[in-house]
């Protein structure tokens, strides 16, 4: 633009050159003449108006004003060129157009008038008093020293008094604007009276010298004279184009309170536009009565209102700086005031706590140098000194060191202020570094037990591919997965997952996006392949710039689900062991019956051959279904056991060519016994079962051949083995080891394969309750079992029985002549099954034997007080209706003190055996029995047994 602006001067100037050589004072030249005062106003007042556009605060009045009378000159100017190039004569003393061309002056004394340390846009109720009076003055100005006296005088007269009041006014306008300069205590404002101020010298030195000529004689437009008109106009539109407002618009800081100077001059400047008006009214005649009255009237309450104006914001001034005073004085923070001298002149009592005083006073007047300690500043002093300089304002951490000895650390803001000099705002943050140093300390500990706590925990996105912003050391220790290696591809983390749970996973953030917490329990592949079971729990927290993660933990559970198969499976026991108990007790009279009847048809020896082979098939029947009762009875743990001292190794071997008949002729089978083998406590009827099944069962795993091994050792298993196989207790044990090498196992096979009715076998080769009856045996007998198999690699099934120090009996030193069965003694037989008691009873009758029989206990308690005769044995079921076998015992002993006692069932429900273990002393038949077994075992007890 001033580029611009100058090419527009130039020609303007170049314009009135020629017009003064080649046109001079004819019609043309006064055209032209009077055209570019006109234009060079317009363009003065344009660049005014934009100076407004760019500016801020009170700057935007002043250049609209500034622009406005200027303006007003160039319509004025119209009015002229009118009078000029149309009449051909000048405007007369008397006409209005000369008034209008003082009226820019009124414009400029406004701008004048406007508050600089208010540096406000808009005009309020005092501009517009201020901007009334000066109206009236120049009004006044123009009637009294002007225009009434040029109704009484000749033209040249006229002319010279104009001049000098228009010299008058330009110079009191200078002189207003030095005053404006001389009580702005706002950097940005200034530039602006100064410049005022030059325009006016300008403008008054050319129009003086202009007028002085036309006060001389008529001189016309279309001379040099023009130049001194058109040359300030120029001045002006550069002065406006050249205005930059400062950077920074905001008002400045004033901390100051005025003087009795400044409001004095404030007071005489409302007091002296009265006394112009009074002193011009005064010159006018009677015959203005009226209006100079009527303007007094209208000054002197406009000075009134002015005058209470100016006092009620004073007032306000005052309480607001009171209170503002008030509340730096009870500020938190601290807050001192400096000269430019470095000098407190104010300081809060906050602020003196931090520099170690007790009391503010004792710094004011003060340098700060007097009152700092050299510790506090000299490390600073020259990054605080450069940054007043460049910016004004510093801002950093500051430490006081008190003359006690205490350390305060600050932050502390600088500022510089207008008048040279600065404010400084401090703040004690003790509190918050002694919070930051706990916040770190408890960061520290939290990440501590967080790395040393048995689980993995992690901060991620949200969603299943959200990527992992952190996760602990621990999932190397659980998952074997180092933290980069996991956090390299963590979007892809249920890559790790086994397919079938993704759903799970899937469920889990469905539900964290709907509000809910994150839970899921899930498989995952760990580095080595082997899989493991977590349990994941995570919450939605606000991350940094308020973007929500999940902050989780996860856990190994891996034992917990063993533990929960081992429920499972305890709670298919439970149930089995329930239908089995259910059924047992019937079933077994029933099955008791059959074996019974059947054995004596076979004894006949009159039985067709024909005849004799159906019989034979049912008794097949019957053993078979007795066996599948017993072996539901054995998985569940209620079989009665009948427990003693024994040698493993005289099972093994005993068994061993029995079982080396079922060997196929391509199986090579091994036995290795351990001569120092300790002894054991269990049913030896049990213990040939198990190895009996677990040989057959490592003899079909090798369709194709292979190697059975059957061997027996002392171990010690200790806490290293307990913490793996979390149900074994520490101890001394005997092992029993079957292994082949067979087909093996995978883990999910293994995970079932002592679970009821499951088998890997044809249906017609198996029932799915052999390797469940061995669980059952052994768990019974106190003891454990593991299996440890591979497929393609055969399998080992190790047993586990407490290890005892008792002596294992001599069976060959015992002699009992068993050959003589029969016998006189009375028996009491009690049995509420009536086939099972009458074919009792002729089993007994056909040895000899006396038997009295009862159905139900009260009877047989009857008999027992009646009975004339001895009474030898009671043979008792155990489960029976109202009281059991063994109450029933207890009070026909109490009756008869040498009866001995034989029970019989086919479950006994614990009410003889607990946990399945036949308590010492008592003598036990098990349902299904047969007639012969029967015979040989009440001989048995009647020749040995105690009595109860």
């Amino acid at each position: 633009m001033p580029r611009k602006l100058t090419v527009i001067a130039l020609i303007v100037v170049g314009l009135h050159i020629c017009e003064v050589l080649f046109l001079g004072t004819s019609l043309a030249g006064s055209l032209l003449a009077n055209s570019l005062q006109i234009f060079a106003s317009g363009v003065a007042a344009t660049m005014c108006f934009g100076a407004r556009r760019r500016s801020r605060g009170m700057a935007r009045p002043f250049w609209l004003l500034i622009g406005c009378g200027i303006a007003t000159w160039g319509v004025a100017n119209l009015g002229w060129l009118y009078y000029e190039v149309i009449l051909r004569a000048e405007p007369p003393t008397g006409s209005f157009l000369r008034f209008i061309f003082g009226i820019q002056l009124v414009f400029f004394a406004m701008a004048l008038c406007l508050d600089p340390d208010k540096d406000s846009p808009q005009f309020d109720l005092a501009s517009l008093l201020d901007f009334t009076q000066l109206s009236i003055v120049f009004y006044l100005i123009f009637l009294g020293l002007y225009y009434v006296p040029a109704l009484h005088s000749d033209q040249h007269a006229a002319k010279v008094r104009e001049l000098w009041v228009e010299v008058a006014e330009n110079t009191a306008l200078i002189a207003l604007s030095l005053v404006g300069l001389a009580r702005c205590h706002t950097k940005h404002i200034r530039p602006l009276y100064t410049g005022l101020a030059i325009y006016l010298t300008i403008y008054t030195v050319g129009s003086s010298i202009a007028d002085y000529q036309q006060s001389i004689g008529e001189v016309p437009t279309g001379t040099w004279f023009d130049l001194l008109w058109t040359l300030p106009l120029l001045w002006g539109a550069f002065w406006a184009a050249g205005w930059q407002p400062s950077p920074s618009q905001q008002p400045a800081l004033r901390l100051y309170k005025k003087t009795f100077g400044a409001m004095l001059l404030t007071n005489m400047t409302f007091a002296f536009a009265p006394l112009i008006i009074l002193l011009q009214i005064a010159q006018l005649g009677s015959g203005w009565r009226f209006l100079r009255f009527s303007l007094l009237g209208v000054s002197i309450l406009c000075f009134a209102a002015r005058l209470a104006l100016s006092e009620y914001r004073e007032a306000q001034t005052a309480n607001t700086a009171r209170r503002n005073a008030l509340a730096m004085d009870f500020a938190i923070n601290g807050m001192a005031i400096l000269d430019a001298a470095g000098s407190y002149i104010y300081a809060n009592p906050a602020y003196a706590r931090m520099m170690g005083y007790a009391n503010p006073e004792a710094l004011i007047g003060k340098p700060w140098r007097e009152i700092s300690n050299p510790q506090d500043v000299t490390p600073i002093e020259a990054d605080i000194r450069n940054a007043l300089k460049q910016h004004g304002k510093w801002f950093g951490p500051l430490t006081a060191y008190h003359e006690d000895g205490a350390v305060v650390p600050l932050e502390m803001a600088i500022a510089s202020l207008p008048d040279g000099g600065t404010i400084c705002v401090s703040r004690d943050v003790s509190e918050r570094r002694k919070a930051e140093r706990e916040r770190k300390e408890t960061e520290v500990k939290y990440r501590m037990l967080v790395e040393q706590v048995a689980a993995v925990s992690y901060i991620a996105e949200l969603g299943v591919h959200g990527e992992w912003l952190y996760v602990s050391p621990q999932v190397e220790q659980i998952l074997g997965y180092t933290q980069a290696e996991w956090l390299a591809d963590s979007v892809n983390w249920t890559q790790h997952v086994p397919v079938e749970d993704h759903p799970l996973v899937e469920a889990a953030e469905n539900a964290s996006a709907r509000g809910e917490a994150f839970r899921a329990e899930y498989r995952i592949i760990c580095k080595d392949g082997h899989t493991i079971w977590v349990s994941d729990n995570a919450v939605t927290v606000r991350g940094s710039d308020a973007h929500p993660v999940m902050e989780g933990l996860i856990v190994d559970i891996t034992e917990r689900k063993q533990l929960e198969t081992r429920l499972q499976q305890s709670s298919k026991m439970e149930a089995v062991g329930r239908l089995a108990g259910g059924i047992a007790h019937d079933f077994n009279n029933l099955l008791t019956i059959i074996k019974g009847y059947t054995e004596l048809a076979l004894n006949r020896v009159d039985t067709q051959l024909e005849l004799r082979s159906d019989i034979e098939r049912i008794e097949n029947a019957s053993e078979r279904a007795a066996m599948l009762v017993r072996q539901l009875l054995a998985f569940s743990r209620k079989q009665v056991l009948q427990p003693k001292t024994l040698d493993l190794n005289s099972i093994v071997l005993n068994l061993d060519k029995l079982l080396r008949r079922l060997m196929d002729e391509h199986i090579e089978m091994i036995t290795h016994v351990d001569e120092n083998l300790g002894a054991v406590k269990a049913d030896p009827a049990q213990v040939e079962q198990v190895v009996m099944n677990l040989v057959v069962n490592a003899r079909d795993a090798m369709p194709k051949g292979g190697r059975l091994t059957v061997e027996t050792s002392n171990v010690e298993l200790d806490s290293a083995f307990t913490s793996d196989h979390t149900s074994v207790r520490p101890g001394r044990y005997v092992m029993l080891a079957i292994s082949d090498t067979g087909t093996g196992m995978d883990a999910d096979t293994v995970a079932h394969i002592f679970e009821p009715f499951y088998t890997t076998k044809e249906s017609s080769r198996g029932t799915g309750l052999g390797l469940s009856t061995v669980y059952g045996i052994v768990k019974q007998s106190g003891g454990y079992i593991w299996v440890y198999s591979e497929p393609g690699q055969g399998s080992t099934f190790k047993v586990y029985l407490p290890r005892v120090d008792e002596a294992v009996p001599d069976e060959s030193k015992k002699q009992r002549d068993l050959s003589n069965r029969r016998g006189t003694e009375t028996i009491l037989l009690v049995e509420d099954e009536e086939a099972v008691r009458e074919l009792t009873r002729i089993v007994l009758a056909a040895q000899g034997y006396n038997v009295v029989m009862a159905e139900i206990p009260t009877e047989a308690e009857h008999i027992c007080e009646t009975h004339s005769g001895e009474i030898h044995l009671l043979l008792t079921d155990v489960m029976m209706p109202g009281i059991s076998g063994r109450e029933l015992a207890s009070r026909v002993s109490a009756l008869r003190p040498n009866i001995r006692v034989l029970f019989m069932s086919g479950y006994t429900d614990n009410v003889i055996a607990q946990g399945g273990m036949l308590e010492e002393g008592i003598a036990f038949l098990q349902k299904p029995f047969t007639p012969a077994a029967l015979v040989r075992k009440v001989r048995d007890v009647l020749n040995h047994a105690p009595a109860l």
